[in-house]
């Protein structure tokens, strides 16, 4: 690919993310899952929701952080967590920041900084949006096993997938959404 020398360039490309879907999804049988922009909107809405029970937190940060956390998987796609396995260690986080250096290039380096923020998961706000970042995935899992697709117990199996950054508000949306899944089977386990 090339470095995108204008911010029209950028804008160009960056529309094509919602095009990129998410492939966790699909690999475990779901049509049509949600692109990369899609889940980057839900993400940043988790964060708007969960800043005010956060103090200290720069919500401006997050929410930026949020909304680009992602943006490098329009040029490399969004590789499952499954296809880390094939890679020499740290080569996604590389190529990731390549990419995002390249299309981010006409913006302020102040976005770079804060996908390498992200990436640590050291500040404040990268905690809350990796954290967020987890609790999206779980969210869209229940909504898709509530449209009726099946395949997603490896989803709840995974103890990775409910990594809370140390937030309370984040570990009781967890806590609910396991419950209700429970709840969930249960119910359908008494009705067969």
């Amino acid at each position: 690919m090339r470095v995108n020398s204008t911010l029209l360039d950028l804008l160009l490309e960056v529309q094509t993310l919602d095009r990129v879907p998410r492939m966790g999804y699909p690999l475990r049988g779901v049509p049509e899952p949600e692109s990369v922009t899609e889940h980057s909107w839900h993400v940043a809405f988790l964060v708007w929701s969960l800043a005010p029970s956060v103090p200290g937190l720069d919500l401006s940060r997050a929410l930026t952080m949020a909304l680009i956390h992602d943006l490098a998987e329009v040029r490399i796609g969004d590789l499952p967590q499954i296809s880390s396995h094939y890679f020499p260690p740290g080569a996604k986080k590389a190529a990731e920041a390549a990419a995002a250096a390249e299309l981010l290039a006409p913006v302020a380096e102040s976005a770079l900084d804060l996908i390498a923020d992200y990436q640590r998961a050291e500040s404040l706000e990268a905690r809350l949006v990796k954290a967020c970042d987890k609790l999206q995935v779980m969210v869209k899992a229940a909504v898709y096993e509530r449209w009726g697709a099946g395949g997603l117990a490896e989803f709840w199996d995974n103890p990775a997938n409910f990594t809370d950054g140390g937030f309370e508000g984040v570990r009781e949306l967890y806590d609910e959404l396991r419950a209700r899944r429970r709840a969930t089977l249960e119910t359908s386990k008494g009705s067969a």
